[in-house]
């Protein structure tokens, strides 16, 4: 039997790239979209929803999961405080997978950066830059933040005081504590991170290219597999395929 999928972002460029992977695989079946302007059937049956929508969608979204005891897999980035608190709460009755990035190996590679920030030292500054399509709207991307989420946390740094988006307001030079991020916006790019470690001397380049928004639309429908039959709790698409 194929896995019934409630889509919502169908209209967006991920969704549109789900849409096409379900169709060419046969383990998986489309039973519904969502977006601003068209909301799923409240008689769909689904085996689980996938979420890449937009924040103002969200909670329409949780709550449609919840009401019908559906797991979910979130891929919107942008998501507030209040949101974030909303997508913890729901995850005490039903499973969810969230991830800012649902790439294989964009997961791998912050991995490796994190274990290369706590063997590397505070002796080597730590710079993210990105670089996506003219039409992507926040900045820096959802995936920079998580890692630089990530490397702060590997080496017990305080997220938010530590994360530096514009050198051009204070003329002073870096410090040792600080993650500084870069955004570059233009063409068609589908993703490219890079994690830059600098030292006197010497310096490390981690980098990510997608090419392809399939890679996103693979990595959802393999956490929307095994998201079925999960307990409730939220967990990270890492934690989920890698582990």
């Amino acid at each position: 039997m194929s896995i019934e999928i409630l889509l919502s972002g169908a209209t967006g460029s991920t969704g549109r790239a789900l849409i096409a992977q379900i169709g060419a695989d046969p383990q998986f079946r489309l039973a519904g979209t969502a977006s601003r302007d068209h909301f799923f059937d409240p008689n769909a049956d689904a085996d689980v929803i996938i979420d890449f929508s937009h924040p103002v969608l969200l909670e329409k979204v949780l709550a449609y999961a919840q009401r019908h005891r559906l797991p979910m897999v979130i891929g919107t980035t942008g998501i507030n405080a209040e949101q974030a608190g909303l997508i913890k709460k729901a995850a005490t009755e039903i499973a969810i997978c969230q991830a800012a990035n649902f790439s294989l190996g964009v997961n791998v590679m912050m991995r490796l950066a994190a274990q290369a920030a706590r063997a590397l030292g505070e002796d080597f500054d730590i710079e993210i830059s990105e670089m996506h399509h003219r039409r992507k709207i926040d900045a820096p991307s959802g995936t920079a933040l998580a890692m630089g989420a990530t490397l702060a946390a590997a080496r017990d740094l305080d997220v938010d005081e530590c994360a530096v988006f514009d050198r051009t307001r204070h003329r002073i030079p870096r410090s040792k504590g600080e993650i500084g991020y870069q955004a570059l916006r233009g063409g068609d790019v589908a993703g490219e991170h890079t994690v830059y470690f600098l030292a006197d001397g010497e310096r490390l380049e981690l980098t990510h290219r997608a090419t392809d928004r399939l890679i996103f639309a693979r990595g959802a429908l393999l956490a929307a597999r095994r998201m079925i039959d999960r307990s409730p709790g939220l967990i990270d698409f890492a934690d989920l395929v890698l582990d």
